[in-house]
Protein backbone atom coordinates (compact mmCIF):
# COMPACT_ATOMS: atom_id res chain seq x y z
CA UNK A 1 0.00 0.00 0.00
CA UNK A 2 2.62 2.58 -1.13
CA UNK A 3 1.65 6.13 -0.19
CA UNK A 4 2.14 7.55 -3.65
CA UNK A 5 -0.91 6.32 -4.57
CA UNK A 6 -3.05 8.59 -2.67
CA UNK A 7 -4.39 11.45 -4.32
CA UNK A 8 -5.62 14.96 -2.54
CA UNK A 9 -8.13 17.51 -3.46
CA UNK A 10 -8.57 20.00 -0.62
CA UNK A 11 -7.50 18.08 2.06
CA UNK A 12 -9.30 15.10 1.23
CA UNK A 13 -7.53 11.76 -0.05
CA UNK A 14 -8.15 9.17 -2.48
CA UNK A 15 -6.80 5.56 -3.00
CA UNK A 16 -8.15 3.54 -5.92
CA UNK A 17 -8.37 -0.26 -5.52
CA UNK A 18 -10.71 -1.43 -8.35
CA UNK A 19 -10.17 -5.19 -6.85
CA UNK A 20 -13.60 -3.96 -5.06
CA UNK A 21 -17.41 -3.61 -6.00
CA UNK A 22 -17.43 -1.06 -3.46
CA UNK A 23 -15.48 2.16 -1.89
CA UNK A 24 -15.23 3.68 1.21
CA UNK A 25 -15.46 6.96 2.62
CA UNK A 26 -14.10 8.60 5.82
CA UNK A 27 -13.96 11.90 7.05
CA UNK A 28 -12.07 13.12 10.35
CA UNK A 29 -12.95 15.99 12.38
CA UNK A 30 -11.12 17.30 15.69
CA UNK A 31 -13.15 17.15 18.79
CA UNK A 32 -13.74 18.44 22.39
CA UNK A 33 -12.14 16.94 24.49
CA UNK A 34 -14.20 18.21 28.19
CA UNK A 35 -16.75 15.60 29.46
CA UNK A 36 -19.59 17.54 28.20
CA UNK A 37 -18.90 17.74 24.91
CA UNK A 38 -17.91 14.02 24.70
CA UNK A 39 -21.29 13.30 26.19
CA UNK A 40 -22.85 15.66 23.70
CA UNK A 41 -20.56 14.30 20.79
CA UNK A 42 -22.64 11.04 21.47
CA UNK A 43 -26.10 12.39 21.11
CA UNK A 44 -24.87 14.21 18.17
CA UNK A 45 -23.94 11.04 16.17
CA UNK A 46 -27.28 9.75 17.11
CA UNK A 47 -29.44 12.41 16.21
CA UNK A 48 -27.91 13.26 12.97
CA UNK A 49 -29.73 10.23 11.31
CA UNK A 50 -33.04 10.35 13.18
CA UNK A 51 -33.90 14.09 11.09
CA UNK A 52 -32.90 16.68 8.56
CA UNK A 53 -34.20 19.38 6.68
CA UNK A 54 -34.59 17.50 3.71
CA UNK A 55 -35.50 14.00 5.50
CA UNK A 56 -37.73 14.99 8.51
CA UNK A 57 -37.61 11.63 10.42
CA UNK A 58 -35.53 8.59 10.67
CA UNK A 59 -38.11 6.28 8.34
CA UNK A 60 -37.67 9.21 5.85
CA UNK A 61 -33.67 8.46 6.05
CA UNK A 62 -34.11 4.82 6.65
CA UNK A 63 -36.26 4.37 3.34
CA UNK A 64 -33.46 6.74 1.28
CA UNK A 65 -30.65 4.23 2.60
CA UNK A 66 -32.18 1.24 1.06
CA UNK A 67 -33.01 2.99 -2.29
CA UNK A 68 -29.26 3.58 -2.37
CA UNK A 69 -28.48 0.00 -2.15
CA UNK A 70 -28.63 -0.15 1.54
CA UNK A 71 -25.85 2.52 1.69
CA UNK A 72 -23.95 2.46 5.26
CA UNK A 73 -23.45 5.70 6.92
CA UNK A 74 -22.45 6.43 10.74
CA UNK A 75 -20.64 8.96 12.66
CA UNK A 76 -18.62 7.76 15.97
CA UNK A 77 -16.24 9.54 17.96
CA UNK A 78 -12.32 7.81 18.78
CA UNK A 79 -9.38 8.40 20.51
CA UNK A 80 -6.41 8.60 18.83
CA UNK A 81 -3.40 9.02 21.77
CA UNK A 82 -4.11 12.47 23.11
CA UNK A 83 -6.67 13.95 20.35
CA UNK A 84 -10.20 13.01 20.24
CA UNK A 85 -11.60 12.81 16.15
CA UNK A 86 -15.25 12.51 15.42
CA UNK A 87 -15.63 10.42 12.08
CA UNK A 88 -18.28 10.40 9.76
CA UNK A 89 -17.89 7.30 7.50
CA UNK A 90 -20.17 5.64 4.40
CA UNK A 91 -19.91 2.43 2.59
CA UNK A 92 -21.05 2.35 -0.84
CA UNK A 93 -21.63 -0.11 -3.95
CA UNK A 94 -19.50 1.36 -6.99
CA UNK A 95 -20.56 3.96 -9.80
CA UNK A 96 -18.47 1.46 -12.17
CA UNK A 97 -20.73 -1.22 -11.74
CA UNK A 98 -23.90 1.01 -10.86
CA UNK A 99 -24.60 3.84 -12.69
CA UNK A 100 -23.28 8.11 -13.14
CA UNK A 101 -27.03 8.79 -11.81
CA UNK A 102 -26.50 6.74 -8.63
CA UNK A 103 -23.01 8.88 -7.49
CA UNK A 104 -24.94 12.18 -7.51
CA UNK A 105 -27.63 10.89 -5.52
CA UNK A 106 -25.31 9.00 -3.31
CA UNK A 107 -23.17 12.17 -2.74
CA UNK A 108 -26.74 14.35 -2.37
CA UNK A 109 -27.61 12.01 0.17
CA UNK A 110 -24.32 12.03 2.34
CA UNK A 111 -24.08 15.90 1.86
CA UNK A 112 -27.93 16.23 3.08
CA UNK A 113 -27.67 14.21 5.99
CA UNK A 114 -24.29 15.75 7.30
CA UNK A 115 -24.63 19.29 5.92
CA UNK A 116 -28.18 19.87 6.38
CA UNK A 117 -29.11 19.37 9.73
CA UNK A 118 -32.11 20.23 11.15
CA UNK A 119 -31.27 21.59 15.38
CA UNK A 120 -35.07 22.38 16.14
CA UNK A 121 -36.48 19.07 16.54
CA UNK A 122 -37.06 18.48 20.57
CA UNK A 123 -38.75 14.89 19.87
CA UNK A 124 -35.76 13.53 17.90
CA UNK A 125 -33.34 15.10 20.58
CA UNK A 126 -35.20 12.81 23.77
CA UNK A 127 -35.22 9.89 21.56
CA UNK A 128 -31.42 9.86 20.77
CA UNK A 129 -31.06 10.39 24.44
CA UNK A 130 -32.85 7.50 25.39
CA UNK A 131 -30.93 5.52 22.55
CA UNK A 132 -27.95 6.47 24.42
CA UNK A 133 -28.59 5.84 27.75
CA UNK A 134 -29.55 2.64 26.79
CA UNK A 135 -26.78 1.79 25.29
CA UNK A 136 -24.47 2.69 27.87
CA UNK A 137 -26.91 0.81 30.52
CA UNK A 138 -26.22 -2.57 28.41
CA UNK A 139 -22.49 -1.51 27.87
CA UNK A 140 -22.09 -1.66 31.46
CA UNK A 141 -23.74 -4.52 32.33
CA UNK A 142 -20.73 -6.49 30.16
CA UNK A 143 -18.32 -7.15 32.92
CA UNK A 144 -14.92 -7.29 30.33
CA UNK A 145 -16.36 -3.91 28.74
CA UNK A 146 -17.04 -2.74 32.46
CA UNK A 147 -13.31 -3.92 34.04
CA UNK A 148 -11.64 -2.28 30.78
CA UNK A 149 -13.84 1.01 31.60
CA UNK A 150 -12.28 0.64 35.23
CA UNK A 151 -8.87 0.02 34.27
CA UNK A 152 -8.51 3.09 32.46
CA UNK A 153 -10.10 5.21 34.67
CA UNK A 154 -8.40 4.00 37.79
CA UNK A 155 -4.93 3.73 36.06
CA UNK A 156 -4.94 6.11 34.10
CA UNK A 157 -6.83 8.39 36.25
CA UNK A 158 -7.81 11.11 33.10
CA UNK A 159 -9.77 13.46 34.21
CA UNK A 160 -10.54 14.50 30.74
CA UNK A 161 -11.58 11.65 29.76
CA UNK A 162 -14.50 10.97 32.95
CA UNK A 163 -17.44 10.66 30.98
CA UNK A 164 -15.85 7.92 28.40
CA UNK A 165 -14.45 5.99 31.14
CA UNK A 166 -17.18 6.19 33.92
CA UNK A 167 -18.89 3.55 35.62
CA UNK A 168 -21.25 5.80 37.50
CA UNK A 169 -24.62 5.61 35.58
CA UNK A 170 -26.18 8.49 37.11
CA UNK A 171 -23.48 10.67 36.55
CA UNK A 172 -23.88 9.65 32.76
CA UNK A 173 -27.56 9.86 32.76
CA UNK A 174 -27.52 13.39 34.48
CA UNK A 175 -25.01 14.71 31.98
CA UNK A 176 -26.44 13.46 28.58
CA UNK A 177 -30.39 14.38 30.02
CA UNK A 178 -28.83 18.25 30.61
CA UNK A 179 -28.12 18.15 26.60
CA UNK A 180 -29.98 20.74 24.72
CA UNK A 181 -30.44 21.66 20.68
CA UNK A 182 -28.62 24.45 21.33
CA UNK A 183 -25.63 21.86 22.53
CA UNK A 184 -26.06 20.05 19.86
CA UNK A 185 -25.51 22.82 17.11
CA UNK A 186 -22.75 24.95 18.70
CA UNK A 187 -21.00 21.27 19.01
CA UNK A 188 -21.69 20.39 15.21
CA UNK A 189 -20.56 23.75 14.55
CA UNK A 190 -17.31 23.40 16.06
CA UNK A 191 -16.30 20.40 14.25
CA UNK A 192 -17.02 21.75 11.04
CA UNK A 193 -14.74 24.39 11.60
CA UNK A 194 -12.14 21.46 12.47
CA UNK A 195 -12.15 19.84 9.48
CA UNK A 196 -8.66 17.64 9.56
CA UNK A 197 -8.44 15.22 6.55
CA UNK A 198 -10.49 12.34 4.76
CA UNK A 199 -9.99 9.05 2.46
CA UNK A 200 -12.13 7.72 -0.25
CA UNK A 201 -10.83 4.07 -0.68
CA UNK A 202 -11.69 1.42 -3.52
CA UNK A 203 -13.65 1.36 -6.45
CA UNK A 204 -13.91 4.96 -7.50
CA UNK A 205 -12.74 7.58 -10.41
CA UNK A 206 -10.38 10.61 -9.83
CA UNK A 207 -13.66 12.56 -11.75
CA UNK A 208 -16.54 10.77 -9.51
CA UNK A 209 -13.87 11.58 -6.21
CA UNK A 210 -13.50 15.32 -7.15
CA UNK A 211 -17.72 15.32 -7.70
CA UNK A 212 -17.67 13.74 -3.78
CA UNK A 213 -15.74 16.80 -2.79
CA UNK A 214 -17.42 19.12 -4.27
CA UNK A 215 -20.55 17.92 -2.69
CA UNK A 216 -18.97 18.04 0.62
CA UNK A 217 -17.18 21.54 0.68
CA UNK A 218 -15.11 20.42 3.89
CA UNK A 219 -11.75 22.96 4.35
CA UNK A 220 -9.45 21.50 5.78
CA UNK A 221 -7.65 23.33 9.21
CA UNK A 222 -4.23 22.18 7.43
CA UNK A 223 -2.47 21.05 10.39
CA UNK A 224 -0.54 18.02 11.93
CA UNK A 225 -2.02 16.14 14.82
CA UNK A 226 0.11 15.81 18.65
CA UNK A 227 -0.88 12.53 19.77
CA UNK A 228 2.08 12.22 22.22
CA UNK A 229 0.90 11.19 25.95
CA UNK A 230 2.85 11.26 28.93
CA UNK A 231 0.30 9.90 31.45
CA UNK A 232 1.55 9.62 35.01
CA UNK A 233 -0.14 5.76 36.01
CA UNK A 234 -1.34 4.38 39.63
CA UNK A 235 1.27 2.13 41.05
CA UNK A 236 0.72 -1.41 42.61
CA UNK A 237 -1.69 -3.83 42.95
CA UNK A 238 -5.53 -2.49 42.20
CA UNK A 239 -8.46 -4.30 42.94
CA UNK A 240 -12.21 -3.69 42.40
CA UNK A 241 -15.17 -5.95 43.63
CA UNK A 242 -17.74 -7.22 41.34
CA UNK A 243 -20.76 -9.43 41.24
CA UNK A 244 -19.38 -11.39 38.38
CA UNK A 245 -17.95 -15.14 37.93
CA UNK A 246 -15.14 -14.60 36.17
CA UNK A 247 -11.76 -12.21 37.35
CA UNK A 248 -10.51 -9.91 35.01
CA UNK A 249 -6.42 -8.76 35.22
CA UNK A 250 -4.57 -6.36 33.53
CA UNK A 251 -0.46 -6.04 34.25
CA UNK A 252 0.68 -3.08 32.81
CA UNK A 253 4.64 -2.52 31.76
CA UNK A 254 6.06 0.64 30.24
CA UNK A 255 8.70 0.35 27.08
CA UNK A 256 10.76 3.11 26.23
CA UNK A 257 9.17 4.09 22.35
CA UNK A 258 8.70 2.21 19.90
CA UNK A 259 8.00 2.43 16.02
CA UNK A 260 5.55 1.46 14.06
CA UNK A 261 7.56 -1.73 12.98
CA UNK A 262 8.61 -2.65 16.49
CA UNK A 263 4.82 -2.25 17.95
CA UNK A 264 3.43 -4.46 15.09
CA UNK A 265 5.67 -6.78 15.21
CA UNK A 266 5.63 -7.25 18.88
CA UNK A 267 1.82 -7.46 18.92
CA UNK A 268 2.29 -10.64 16.76
CA UNK A 269 4.50 -12.18 18.72
CA UNK A 270 2.37 -12.11 21.29
CA UNK A 271 -1.16 -12.27 19.86
CA UNK A 272 -0.75 -14.97 17.09
CA UNK A 273 -2.60 -18.28 17.32
CA UNK A 274 1.25 -19.50 18.61
CA UNK A 275 2.59 -16.53 19.99
CA UNK A 276 3.42 -16.41 23.24
CA UNK A 277 -0.34 -14.97 25.04
CA UNK A 278 -1.65 -18.25 24.52
CA UNK A 279 1.40 -20.51 24.59
CA UNK A 280 1.93 -19.53 27.63
CA UNK A 281 -1.05 -18.38 29.63
CA UNK A 282 -3.46 -20.99 27.78
CA UNK A 283 -1.30 -23.83 26.75
CA UNK A 284 1.75 -24.08 29.59
CA UNK A 285 -0.50 -23.16 32.15
CA UNK A 286 -3.93 -23.12 31.95
CA UNK A 287 -4.69 -19.93 33.66
CA UNK A 288 -6.85 -18.10 31.35
CA UNK A 289 -10.65 -18.15 29.34
CA UNK A 290 -8.86 -15.38 27.09
CA UNK A 291 -6.64 -13.30 27.00
CA UNK A 292 -4.32 -10.70 24.90
CA UNK A 293 -2.09 -8.56 24.73
CA UNK A 294 -2.29 -4.72 23.96
CA UNK A 295 0.59 -1.57 22.97
CA UNK A 296 -1.04 1.38 23.62
CA UNK A 297 1.46 3.05 20.88
CA UNK A 298 1.37 6.69 22.01
CA UNK A 299 1.03 6.08 26.03
CA UNK A 300 4.37 3.52 26.00
CA UNK A 301 2.56 1.19 27.30
CA UNK A 302 1.72 -2.89 27.28
CA UNK A 303 -0.64 -5.07 28.62
CA UNK A 304 -1.33 -7.98 29.54
CA UNK A 305 -5.03 -9.30 29.85
CA UNK A 306 -6.88 -12.15 31.03
CA UNK A 307 -10.14 -13.56 32.37
CA UNK A 308 -9.37 -16.30 34.94
CA UNK A 309 -10.48 -17.33 38.16
CA UNK A 310 -9.48 -15.10 41.46
CA UNK A 311 -7.54 -17.89 42.87
CA UNK A 312 -5.37 -17.56 39.97
CA UNK A 313 -4.26 -13.71 40.18
CA UNK A 314 -0.52 -14.80 41.58
CA UNK A 315 -0.16 -17.33 39.09
CA UNK A 316 -1.19 -15.77 36.33
CA UNK A 317 0.94 -12.37 37.31
CA UNK A 318 4.26 -14.77 37.55
CA UNK A 319 2.82 -15.77 33.81
CA UNK A 320 2.76 -11.92 32.51
CA UNK A 321 6.38 -11.48 33.94
CA UNK A 322 7.22 -14.48 32.40
CA UNK A 323 6.36 -13.91 29.12
CA UNK A 324 7.95 -10.19 29.24
CA UNK A 325 10.88 -11.61 30.48
CA UNK A 326 11.13 -14.14 27.16
CA UNK A 327 10.61 -11.47 25.19
CA UNK A 328 14.47 -10.08 26.51
CA UNK A 329 15.68 -13.50 25.85
CA UNK A 330 17.17 -13.54 22.36
CA UNK A 331 17.00 -17.41 21.12
CA UNK A 332 13.30 -17.08 22.40
CA UNK A 333 12.37 -14.03 20.39
CA UNK A 334 14.43 -15.52 17.86
CA UNK A 335 11.83 -18.35 17.42
CA UNK A 336 8.77 -16.06 17.68
CA UNK A 337 9.86 -13.37 15.60
CA UNK A 338 10.35 -15.57 12.61
CA UNK A 339 6.83 -16.87 13.24
CA UNK A 340 5.51 -13.51 13.18
CA UNK A 341 7.17 -12.76 10.59
CA UNK A 342 5.79 -15.86 8.22
CA UNK A 343 2.30 -14.74 9.68
CA UNK A 344 2.52 -11.07 8.71
CA UNK A 345 3.79 -11.88 5.25
CA UNK A 346 0.59 -14.54 5.07
CA UNK A 347 -1.55 -11.13 6.31
CA UNK A 348 -0.92 -8.95 3.88
CA UNK A 349 -1.04 -11.29 1.33
CA UNK A 350 -4.98 -11.65 2.31
CA UNK A 351 -5.15 -7.71 3.25
CA UNK A 352 -6.28 -7.12 -0.48
CA UNK A 353 -9.54 -8.89 0.23
CA UNK A 354 -10.74 -6.81 3.03
CA UNK A 355 -11.96 -3.61 2.25
CA UNK A 356 -12.76 -2.23 5.50
CA UNK A 357 -9.10 -3.07 7.11
CA UNK A 358 -7.46 -1.54 4.46
CA UNK A 359 -9.12 1.66 4.75
CA UNK A 360 -8.69 1.88 8.43
CA UNK A 361 -5.09 1.35 7.69
CA UNK A 362 -4.88 3.92 4.97
CA UNK A 363 -6.81 6.56 7.63
CA UNK A 364 -4.87 6.38 9.99
CA UNK A 365 -1.58 6.49 7.55
CA UNK A 366 -3.62 9.99 6.60
CA UNK A 367 -4.13 10.90 10.48
CA UNK A 368 -0.16 10.04 10.65
CA UNK A 369 -0.99 8.17 13.59
CA UNK A 370 2.00 5.98 13.06
CA UNK A 371 4.91 9.07 12.03
CA UNK A 372 5.25 9.25 8.08
CA UNK A 373 6.35 5.62 6.82
CA UNK A 374 3.60 4.06 4.52
CA UNK A 375 2.68 0.11 5.07
CA UNK A 376 5.47 -0.88 2.50
CA UNK A 377 8.32 0.81 3.91
CA UNK A 378 6.95 -0.44 7.47
CA UNK A 379 6.98 -4.07 6.24
CA UNK A 380 10.36 -3.99 4.77
CA UNK A 381 11.99 -2.79 8.44
CA UNK A 382 9.91 -5.71 9.76
CA UNK A 383 11.20 -8.45 7.28
CA UNK A 384 14.88 -7.01 8.34
CA UNK A 385 14.48 -6.51 11.41
CA UNK A 386 17.21 -8.57 14.00
CA UNK A 387 16.58 -9.73 17.26
CA UNK A 388 18.74 -7.82 18.43
CA UNK A 389 17.10 -4.54 17.22
CA UNK A 390 14.14 -5.90 19.22
CA UNK A 391 15.63 -6.23 22.29
CA UNK A 392 16.68 -3.30 22.68
CA UNK A 393 13.23 -2.44 23.46
CA UNK A 394 12.19 -5.43 24.56
CA UNK A 395 15.06 -5.61 27.70
CA UNK A 396 13.60 -2.23 28.86
CA UNK A 397 10.15 -3.19 29.77
CA UNK A 398 9.33 -3.26 33.41
CA UNK A 399 6.18 -3.43 35.27
CA UNK A 400 4.26 -0.76 36.26
CA UNK A 401 0.96 -1.88 38.35
CA UNK A 402 -1.75 -4.95 38.02
CA UNK A 403 -5.23 -3.85 37.66
CA UNK A 404 -8.21 -6.17 38.46
CA UNK A 405 -11.78 -6.37 38.53
CA UNK A 406 -12.35 -9.41 40.95
CA UNK A 407 -15.19 -11.56 41.50
CA UNK A 408 -16.83 -11.57 44.90
CA UNK A 409 -19.02 -14.74 43.69
CA UNK A 410 -15.78 -17.18 43.31
CA UNK A 411 -13.86 -17.15 46.24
Amino acid sequence: MESNKLINNNGTYLYKDENFNTFSIKLNFLANVNNRSAAILDVLCNYLFRCNEVYKTDDDITLRRRELYDMKLSCYTDWYGSQKLFVLTADLISMNVTSEDYSKEAFEFIRDIFKKPDFTNEKALEIAKRKIISYIDYYLDDYEKFSAIMYYQIIYNMKDREYDYSTNKEYIKELINSITLEDLKREYDSLMSNYINGLVFGNINEDQFNEFVKYMDLTPINKDLDYSMDLKTTEGVIEVEKNCKQTYIYVTYDFTELTSAEARILEWILNSSIGLCYQTLREKYGLVYGSDATILFQEKKLYIFGITDVSKKEKFIEAADEIVNDLKDRVILEKYMLQAKEELADDEYSLCENNRKLSGILNNRILKFFGDKDRDEVNKEIQEMTPEELMNKTKTLTRKNVFMVRSKTNE
